[in-house]
């Protein structure tokens, strides 16, 4: 079977069905016949948003996509950054009001800032400067630890409880 592809509808039509597509309207004005080999390289390449092109002497130019923008690619990065924070916001409430309760103020106000921090951890200088997944993950984990190094050891906790164990106290 004969097949022409279109790069304005990017888009294949099988020649037995020209007919109805001319009836209809919808032949496309570049089409060219494909080889079944053409055929199979083009769809990878629709399939991988690359740029098409037909050169002179029939040959097919093939440009990848621009790599997604880093922001992109973080989000979802920095989408489990966030629930992890979330979860250790949550256990570091109930932790302060504890220690507000029973006259901690020291533990109440270092939860208090550790709080702070959190709430910014994802757009905290260190981590704003990352360009790749490597130097994200390193960099909220090097907050992460900074933030619970500045607790006393029963808030540490909270954040050995989400997942992101602070190393062990020096104090």
């Amino acid at each position: 079977m004969t097949i022409f592809y279109s790069n304005t509808t990017r888009g294949f039509y099988p020649e037995d069905m020209r007919a109805d597509y001319e009836q209809a309207g919808t032949w496309p004005a570049d089409g060219v016949e494909v080889t079944p080999d053409d055929e199979a390289m083009l769809r990878e390449a629709i399939t991988a948003g690359a740029t098409i092109r037909k050169k002179s002497g029939g040959k097919w130019s093939i440009t990848a996509p621009p790599p997604p923008p880093f922001a992109v690619l973080a989000a979802p990065v920095l989408a489990s950054v966030r629930q992890a924070r979330d979860a250790i916001l949550n256990r570091l409430a109930g932790i302060g009001f504890a220690a507000m309760a029973s006259g901690d103020a020291a533990t109440a106000q270092a939860v208090a800032t550790a709080r702070t921090y959190l709430l910014d951890i994802t757009t905290c200088p260190t981590v704003a400067a990352a360009q790749d997944i490597e130097a994200l993950q390193a960099a909220v984990s090097a907050e992460f630890q900074r933030i619970a190094e500045a607790l006393p050891d029963e808030a540490r906790r909270a954040f050995a409880d989400a997942g992101m164990a602070p190393a062990a106290s020096t104090q």
